[in-house]
């Protein structure tokens, strides 16, 4: 239709003269799209609608989506809605973590674990990993919790979570119940038998513990042992006279030899020598030599000792005094001194008596009698003497200051 042309809407509408305002094409009819009129053909007008119904259902699946992730983000961990616990960590994951362990940066690989484990805190892979971190820093208590859960969550992780629990257990005095692990049938063929041996020495199953333990010298304190506490003390002295001197001594200082321990340890000066020392003076009753060594010791557990040395010498404030200054130093996680740390804890008053007693019922005697000469000497009670010389095996330190004890 050209401009000069005035023909009516209505008539130029039905003879299909208006031009589209979308594709510019022939035939629109007048179309309200909102407030407006628009010029739309009929196909314009089926594609709007079409975009219309597509922006409109994409819009309901968005808010649908949204509200589905909100809900999965709100769900608590481990419920339907949660993410899939994947039973293993992705392989570069997993090759990481096992370098910074094998380079014993446990520390590193601590973290590490710990950060991908905050979604999954019950995923059995790490915590089989955190568990063997956790015993390569020597956290022993600490441990325990992660590789149970290990071992519970069945194979993959159970067979190394036996291992591991295990020997955690069994470092911490817990034989008897390390044994349900280390007895179990295992493709760690090496590592089970030796462990077991330990575990069996602690429960004092001393035949036992030398049909598992071969003839090297990475075994010859544990035959030595066996041997020793099986009564043979002329074949446990031949196994170490002339190897190792410190095992010599302290078989000689269980024997009463004291004087004969001291020779040997004065020929072999050394921080070693020191421990022996003091261990020696003690035994043999000698309390201006504890002292003395006690304040010239330079190990992690020094204060310790110089709280017993003060406990000996009926000094208990100077004892409280020593004891804080060793739970100011010591890891609070650190395995090899659990037991001293329960000790200085009870000392100042952190732990009660029934804390040490609900311990006791834990432990194998040779670990029982520490903590029993302990509260002997903590409370001056002939009591926990009784019991602690009930609690120790032959002659194992301190049986010479338990008897001592028991003569006043």
């Amino acid at each position: 239709m050209s401009p000069e042309e005035n023909i009516p809407l209505q008539e130029a509408v039905s003879r299909g003269l208006i031009p589209c305002s979308a594709c510019g094409g022939q035939g629109a009819d007048v179309r309200k799209i909102g407030d407006k009129n628009h010029f739309l053909c009929g196909r314009c007008l089926g594609r709007g609608r079409a975009w219309t119904a597509a922006l409109t259902a994409l819009a309901i699946l968005i808010v649908g989506l949204g509200g589905f992730l909100l809900l999965r983000a709100r769900a608590p961990s481990g419920g339907p809605d949660a993410p899939p616990d994947s039973k293993a960590p992705p392989e570069h994951v997993t090759q990481e973590i096992v370098a910074l362990l094998d380079t014993k940066q446990y520390g590193h690989a601590r973290a590490r674990i710990q950060e991908l484990m905050g979604p999954f805190p019950k995923r059995p892979d790490l915590n089989l990993l955190l568990g063997k971190c956790l015993m390569g820093l020597k956290a022993w208590d600490a441990a325990v919790a992660p590789l149970r859960l290990a071992f519970d969550a069945g194979p993959p992780t159970d067979d190394q979570a036996a291992l591991f629990l295990g020997l955690a257990l069994k470092s911490l005095g817990r034989s008897a119940e390390a044994l349900k692990y280390l007895e179990l049938p295992t493709t760690f063929n090496k590592e089970m038998p030796l462990a077991r041996a330990e575990a069996y020495l602690d429960l004092e199953r001393y035949d036992d513990a030398l049909k598992l333990l071969p003839d090297t010298a990475e075994t010859l304190w544990a035959r030595h042992r066996a041997i020793l506490y099986l009564g043979k003390g002329d074949d446990a002295r031949k196994l170490v006279d002339g190897g190792d001197p410190f095992l010599l001594a302290g078989q000689l200082r269980e024997e009463g030899d004291f004087a004969a321990a001291a020779k040997i340890l004065e020929a072999h000066p050394g921080p070693r020598a020191r421990k022996a020392e003091l261990i020696l003076a003690i035994e043999s009753g000698d309390l201006a030599k504890v002292d003395v060594v006690a304040a010239e010791l330079a190990s992690d557990d020094a204060p310790y000792f110089r709280a017993i040395a003060h406990l000996l010498g009926g000094r208990r404030e100077k004892a409280q005094t020593a004891a804080w200054e060793f739970l100011a130093k010591c890891d609070k996680e650190y395995g090899p001194l659990r037991l001293e740390r329960m000790m200085m804890s009870h000392l100042v008053g952190e732990l009660k008596t029934a804390d040490l007693e609900a311990e006791i019922k834990l432990l194998s005697r040779f670990h029982a009698n520490d903590l029993l000469w302990y509260l002997a000497l903590a409370t001056g009670d002939r009591a926990w003497a009784e019991k602690a010389a009930a609690s120790t095996p032959g002659h194992n330190y301190p049986y010479h200051s338990i008897q001592r004890l028991l003569k006043k």
